[in-house]
């Protein structure tokens, strides 16, 4: 029999997690730099030493911000792939999973893809080793999915780790989009449909025909 969790200890998982959410939005706001304590201790309506007495540091509390929804996200996603029993319905339950989590934590987002080194799109340079290990996990998850569609012939013969690498990054770069563009963006769904059909059968629709030189060369002297 699961003995109950204490009234104290429950309610200091209750104040944690406020002060998390409090210091997600923060830190999303101001970056780790220029936000304070003391702007979260105001903000969760503790005192400054109450936030110190759960965690020692801004660091550590920014570090456990991001590990937090690591944890959260990784769980998410590798429980919906594991439910799934097609090769492919795996792949689609990465992409639609890890886009709708992101979309509904844009604070976190920020965060997120603030810890990524943009151009490679590679997470490991700052997050914690264990955050980096937790995320780490799922793409390995991801890997082998791939790597048995292969085997199957459901997927055409590539290095599986590199189209991890490549759906990853995809998201990723999509998810930047949301923070970034000014412009009116389509829906989560058209999003993840656009990356799902992309992934899945390719941008291509026909085989262009091909022309020799010479053949461009009288074109573009007709015109």
């Amino acid at each position: 029999m699961i003995k109950p969790t204490p009234r104290r200890e429950r309610e200091r998982q209750q104040h944690i997690r406020h002060i998390l959410d409090v210091a997600e939005s923060i830190f999303a706001k101001e970056g780790f730099f220029r936000a304070t304590m003391r702007q979260i201790a105001q903000k969760a309506e503790f005192a400054l030493g109450t936030i110190y007495s759960y965690f020692g540091s801004k660091r550590q509390l920014y570090e456990k911000v991001i590990e937090t929804k690591v944890n959260k996200l990784v769980d998410s996603v590798t429980k919906e792939m594991a439910e799934t029993p097609s090769v492919q319905g795996k792949l689609e339950k990465f992409i639609h999973t890890k886009m709708t989590f992101l979309h509904k934590n844009l604070f976190f987002l920020r965060l997120y893809l603030a810890e990524v080194d943009v151009p490679r799109l590679d997470i490991s340079h700052s997050l914690p080793k264990k955050v980096h290990e937790k995320y780490d996990s799922m793409l390995c998850v991801l890997t082998d999915v791939i790597w048995r569609g292969i085997q199957k012939g459901v997927f055409k013969p590539m290095d599986a780790r590199v189209v991890t690498k490549a759906l990853d990054g995809l998201t990723n770069a999509l998810a930047l989009s949301w923070l970034n563009s000014a412009e009116a963006h389509p829906s989560l769904e058209t999003d993840i449909n656009t990356i799902t059909e992309l992934f899945l059968n390719g941008a291509l629709v026909h085989q262009e025909p091909t022309q020799n030189s010479n053949d461009r060369k009288e074109i573009c002297n007709e015109s």
